[in-house]
């Protein structure tokens, strides 16, 4: 069974019912998939959020199950930036990227430029509209 770690692109995709995204949610409705998000990808959702928006944002997240950030995601997230370069993957980026890989998940994202530099060195699956 397919499993996907979203990162807060798709997420936000998925808020605004942008349809590229929409099959993978379907998939997990349907029992016929797993999802999951990264604690960072929180961080950056709720930074944005606006009044009236929270109830939404609790239904979506509570379709996934959440990955918390811990002493294995934080070391492979540094190795992942220092392998990449400090200037080409931020932070946050690569704590998702670490909590994908090390729950054996697959990077669903349609931010290419952000995670470009990964795709040689762990799954990552790109949709787009």
């Amino acid at each position: 069974m397919p499993g996907w770690m979203f990162d807060s692109v798709a997420l936000i995709d998925y808020y605004h019912n942008r349809t590229a995204v929409a099959p993978y949610f379907e998939m997990i409705l349907n029992g016929q998939a797993t999802g999951a998000y990264s604690t960072i990808t929180e961080l950056e959702l709720w930074q944005g959020i606006r009044a009236g928006e929270e109830e939404r944002h609790e239904a979506m997240l509570a379709l996934l199950e959440r990955v918390p950030l811990d002493g294995a995601i934080a070391r492979r997230a540094g190795e992942l930036r220092r392998r990449i370069g400090l200037d080409n993957l931020s932070l946050p980026d690569a704590a998702i990227a670490a909590s994908a890989e090390l729950t054996g998940r697959v990077l669903l994202t349609r931010n290419t430029r952000d995670f470009a530099a990964l795709k040689t060195l762990m799954d990552i699956e790109l949709y787009g509209d």
